[in-house]
């Protein structure tokens, strides 16, 4: 039966060993909320056919698969959003005191997305991350991501009609796609009409695909989808929290590291939000309508916050763009039984200038400073930033 409410439906992940070649996601992620899109670009086919109206059929144009992805910052499913955004480096630890796996800025993995979508399960491969921002709401970290994908897959037609016993094999039209069948693989389960069967093959012609001989009686255009995963929600831990996140600011990376350390030396924050840019080069071209290739280009970075006015020592690194260090330290659960570790997300940028550093004036209200960080590279350290995460995930999960 169709499931009209979207409490009932789900986001599953999973990253891509080979770019843009899909894969069964594994991990559900609870939603807040998505928005992302098949952009299919139909025109008005405007040739003259001696037709006083504009036009009697659309044609396709070249598509784009993007939009936004809310969820919460837990310490789980952060490490999949970094591992899309930046470079994993090795991981380290155990079971006992936490993996503790580090990211530096690069390209990160691909990931298949498939999103619930009620009467149909909706995927989308080769998803890379956009931008991401880090934000709070209600003092729970959330995080929003763009996306863009290189294709997706989720509903489709019988292109040839199934006439009874002894079927084995079935072959989807041509109306959406030249190779319908792209984004599903081996073990997926489609729906045909009312039938359901397991798929053993996904030809590579585009657009036959196998399954163990069965029954099936179909005339073509009959409805075919991909069904929807059976969920398995796993116990996550609770979101960030800003009450359990100390900042940083200092002149130097190893500085603000330092300030971060405690509550006595860290900088008390009424807000922050860290925005982080891959600026994806998209290009469609021969051979699909999806896009070719998906490059990350030049990253970049912006930090606002607001704090309270405690001197002139931010106005004066605005006027003069005086280089500056945050580092930001987010603690979660304690990991080991004898709470010597915990979850904690540690985000170190290593060279900051204000862009924008305000103080207004409002009766009966602090004066605070809102300021925006632009992220810079550090020529001593040789990199803008970087990111560590300690958490109860392997590192043969990212």
């Amino acid at each position: 039966m169709t499931t009209y409410l979207s409490d009932s439906q789900y986001l599953a992940i999973k990253p891509e060993t080979t770019a843009g070649t899909a894969v069964i996601p594994t991990i559900f992620v609870p939603l807040v909320s998505e928005s992302v899109k098949t952009i299919v670009n139909h025109t008005v086919d405007r040739r003259l056919k001696g037709n006083t109206w504009k036009g009697n059929t659309l044609l396709r144009g070249n598509r784009m698969h993007e939009g936004e992805i809310v969820i919460l910052g837990d310490p789980t499913n952060i490490g999949h959003i970094l591992n899309m955004l930046m470079k994993k480096g090795s991981t380290t630890g155990d079971t006992t005191d936490g993996y503790v796996h580090p990211f530096t800025v690069g390209a990160g993995d691909t990931y298949t997305f498939e999103i619930s979508k009620g009467a149909y399960a909706q995927r989308y491969f080769g998803v890379y991350v956009e931008e991401v921002t880090i934000g709070f709401v209600d003092g729970q970290m959330q995080l929003t991501l763009s996306i863009k994908a290189m294709g997706q897959v989720s509903v489709a037609q019988l292109g040839v009609a199934l006439t009874g016993a002894g079927m084995t094999t079935l072959i989807l039209d041509d109306n959406y796609d030249n190779v319908p069948n792209r984004g599903l693989v081996v073990g997926d389960v489609i729906t045909i009409g009312t039938d359901d069967v397991t798929l053993t093959s996904v030809n590579a012609d585009g657009v036959t695909l196998g399954f163990s001989s069965t029954s099936l009686t179909h005339s073509i255009g009959v409805a075919v989808n991909l069904k929807q995963l059976a969920v398995s929600n796993p116990s996550l831990p609770d979101p960030f929290y800003l009450g359990n996140v100390l900042v940083g600011i200092g002149a130097t990376a190893s500085a603000a590291t330092t300030a971060a350390g405690s509550r006595s030396t860290a900088t008390a924050l009424y807000d922050l939000e860290i925005v982080l840019k891959n600026n994806l080069f998209s290009e469609n071209g021969s051979s699909r309508f999806d896009p070719v290739q998906i490059i990350a280009q030049t990253p970049e970075a912006l930090i606002t916050l607001k704090q309270l006015l405690s001197g002139q020592e931010q106005k004066t690194a605005h006027l003069h763009r005086t280089k500056q260090a945050i580092t930001i330290i987010a603690s979660g659960k304690n990991i080991n039984p004898d709470f010597s570790t915990n979850e904690l997300l540690t985000i170190k940028f290593n060279n900051v200038k204000l862009i924008e550093s305000d103080n207004a004036l409002e009766v009966g209200e602090l004066i605070r400073d809102e300021q925006s960080f632009e992220v810079l590279y550090d020529d001593g350290d040789a990199q803008a930033m970087d990111v560590s995460l300690r958490n109860l995930v392997a590192g043969t999960v990212y």
